[in-house]
């Protein structure tokens, strides 16, 4: 189904193109025509027979794209409008799933420093802040809010102190944002962009020659002195052998050589902008790691996944109206949906019984036995309904056999998983 849309859709890209090289030319042709007769004043008819000749063509080239167009709008109709509005409809949430919805809105609007919105759906919510996790929402929206003024103003310094702040931490996990943190600004020292401001115009026009090492030193500038002056006191930590950043350093140092000019330099590599998206990434997943918190939003997560399965389930409410069978009155799915590569999908087991096939729950949750086997509590309860002699026997003191193997145990000897 959605291959046969991607031919589509590749067809019309190849017709877009032919569409605005064919008329990108002809629009040409006109110009070169109108020109022409400005150095023929006494015949005017020329450039009016060119117009007259260019127009139709236009005309038809305008139509074979659009109709090329027009095909592409029916495929994705006839492949999406049927299944997509049954497939998703929304039923009547209960009145714990609302407070549910209404706690992850909560959360991804505090997450995305939407404060004052966060703030007026709490009240008017009825929402905790315990329930919402207040507190910590709060500290990671300073995370962002630090992110935010290292992306659009290239200012380090808030970034610089929270990573200080907290160091300890990030240690813990083997974190290595402070280091990469350290590296941006002085790269930007070294640039030119830093505290003191970029070069003048006049220096960015110097000649592209090489300064001799012996020279270095006369062309010494208080640009080089700030940089240096910081890698002593930031970089020279994390010079230590066996720190996994000594190597780096190193080459760090070497830029100094190319001082003002680190673009047209072998070191150009460190104005990548990958290396600030890296920064801002790690200092995003270490806030909320700091915070206890899941990298992205419940809610942002809830939309990835839905629509990873829209097609899937496309295909199965097919599959059941193709059986006859009722869509809406369905209890559970008819199969399951493959998540591929896409581990962050992916947060916990799910448990099978392997006597009933019936899925774990909290109100039936997986059980490990002396033995090892794992069975679901109601299966469990099942094995501890026999009666002895005098009377119903307690059910921790009643001793039974798997259901796979011979082992006898009592209820004591089974213990719940928690995933």
């Amino acid at each position: 189904m959605c291959d046969s849309l991607l031919t589509d859709l590749t067809r019309l890209r190849e017709k877009q193109r032919q569409n605005t090289e064919i008329t990108l030319r002809l629009v040409d042709s006109v110009g070169a025509a109108l020109e022409g007769s400005l150095g023929e004043p006494t015949t005017p008819q020329v450039p009016h027979n060119s117009l007259e000749d260019i127009m139709p063509r236009l005309v038809q080239q305008h139509k074979t794209y659009h109709a090329a167009l027009s095909k592409m709008t029916k495929s994705v109709d006839r492949i999406f409008q049927d299944a997509t509005p049954s497939v998703f409809m929304c039923r009547p949430l209960r009145k714990e799933d609302l407070g549910l919805v209404d706690q992850m809105v909560g959360q991804h609007l505090y997450r995305r420093g939407r404060t004052r919105t966060a703030v007026k759906l709490v009240e008017e919510a009825g929402l905790s802040s315990s329930a919402l996790n207040l507190q910590a929402h709060e500290a990671l929206a300073r995370v962002h809010e630090v992110i935010a003024a290292a992306s659009r103003k290239r200012d380090l310094g808030p970034a610089r102190a929270w990573a200080a702040e907290h160091r300890e931490g990030l240690k813990h996990v083997g974190s290595n944002l402070e280091f990469k943190l350290a590296r941006l600004q002085f790269i930007k020292l070294v640039a030119g962009d830093g505290s003191q401001g970029k070069r003048a115009e006049e220096d960015a026009k110097e000649e592209e020659e090489e300064t001799p090492l012996g020279c270095e030193g006369e062309a010494s500038t208080h640009q080089d002195d700030l940089a240096i002056s910081f890698a002593r006191e930031h970089l020279a930590p994390f010079a230590v052998e066996g720190g996994g950043n000594a190597e780096e350093v190193r080459k760090l140092m070497g830029s100094l050589l190319y001082a003002g000019r680190l673009d047209r330099s072998p070191y150009k590599r460190y104005l990548a902008p990958r290396l600030w998206a890296e920064a801002m990434e790690a200092l995003h997943t270490e806030g909320c790691r700091m915070l206890g918190l899941p990298v992205e939003s419940s809610l942002s997560v809830c939309y990835r996944a839905s629509l990873h399965a829209m097609g899937p389930l496309a295909k199965m409410r097919q599959v059941v109206l193709n059986s006859k069978g009722d869509w809406e009155a369905l209890e559970e799915l008819p199969g399951g949906i493959e998540w591929g590569r896409d581990s962050s999908l992916r947060f916990h087991s799910v448990f099978s019984c392997p006597v009933t096939r019936e899925q774990a729950s909290r109100a039936n949750p997986p059980m490990v036995l002396k033995c090892g086997h794992v069975i679901c509590r109601n299966s469990l309860n099942r094995l501890l309904k026999p009666q002895t002699a005098g009377g119903r026997a307690s059910q921790g003191q009643h001793r039974f056999k798997c259901f796979i193997c011979p082992v006898e145990q009592t209820l004591h000897d089974a213990q719940q998983i928690y995933f």
